[in-house]
């Protein structure tokens, strides 16, 4: 994700409706996937998204750039995905292996797109996180570290943990693909 002009930040921070609007465009899309991976539910995703913006809305002048705009704005989608699954207690949000697969990256065929997102959808959401954070959406360690609010070392471990699951499970549905 690209950052967003600094004077388009400095005027949305004085209150400028039209340069929060252009980076609401500029990032409803990526905050939407992001959303969606943690929810794994599109309508959800579209209720944190929006949430999300409304909280940057009210929030955006005590943005200080100390972080990265994405970050911040990033973090706030977390909290509103945290606080949604709260308000909601709901046990089931992952969608079944066809709109995962709709969510997948390009490239490869559908069959091995449809494996791959049924393996990260599989993957325990404290797991999940960084790995879509980091893999998907493009962010550092470092960047990742402010979004999640989870020490770097932290995060190394939980990568690495993330990618034997999935090197594992890809393994096993090959392996049972080919008897």
């Amino acid at each position: 994700m690209r950052e967003p002009e600094p004077e388009t930040i400095a005027r949305a921070r004085s209150g400028d409706l039209r340069a929060f609007e252009s980076l609401v465009r500029d990032y409803q899309a990526d905050v939407w996937r992001f959303a969606y991976h943690l929810t794994r539910n599109r309508a959800t995703a579209e209720d944190v998204t929006q949430e999300a913006f409304l909280r940057a809305f009210r929030a955006i002048r005590s943005y200080r750039g100390q972080a990265k705009f994405t970050s911040w704005l990033l973090r706030i989608v977390r909290n509103c995905a945290v606080d949604g699954y709260r308000r909601t207690q709901r046990e089931d949000l992952f969608p079944s292996v066809a709109e995962q697969a709709l969510q997948a990256p390009s490239g490869g065929s559908a069959e091995d797109r449809m494996r791959i997102a049924a393996a990260v959808g599989g993957l325990p959401p404290d797991l999940r996180e960084p790995f879509v954070v980091i893999e998907v959406l493009g962010f550092t360690y470092v960047e990742t570290s402010n979004i999640l609010g989870v020490k770097v070392g932290t995060l190394k471990s939980r990568m690495h943990r993330a990618r034997a699951h999935l090197i594992r499970q890809l393994s096993e549905t090959e392996v049972a693909g080919e008897m």
